[in-house]
């Protein structure tokens, strides 16, 4: 059996928000709802993706930034997801291209979405 992860979400009257096992709590807001969390989940998910294939090229920093057009029409599923990637300090950046390309190939959420979203990754070097 795979792992299993869970969240508890918590609805009322004055405050809407999830916690995880732990007990850390993150907010749903006008600004951080489910779809910011759902492409934080994203960027996460596909940076562990990447550290966990073996690859020798090394960087000294990553920022991923993560935009999702939704559609108009229901279900209003992801019509386009980007994921910027800002890359410094990196060794080979050829190597690093192709570890990307990987990561989108082995990455399960990056996989769940792309079922329905057109993916595209831009890379950019500093």
């Amino acid at each position: 059996m795979g792992q299993i992860r869970s969240i508890t979400a918590h609805f009322d009257n004055s405050r809407r928000y999830f916690e995880n096992s732990i007990g850390k709590e993150f907010d749903f807001t006008q600004t951080t709802g489910p779809y910011e969390y759902l492409l934080g989940a994203l960027s996460g998910c596909f940076y562990l993706t990447m550290l966990s294939i073996k690859h020798s090229v090394r960087w000294t920093d990553v920022e991923i930034t993560v935009t999702g057009i939704k559609r108009d029409a229901a279900p209003s599923t992801l019509e386009k997801t980007t994921l910027a990637i800002t890359a410094e300090g990196v060794t080979d950046e050829e190597e690093f291209r192709a570890l990307a390309k990987q990561a989108s190939e082995e990455c399960s959420i990056y996989n769940t979405i792309s079922r329905v979203s057109e993916m595209e990754i831009i890379i950019t070097f500093k």
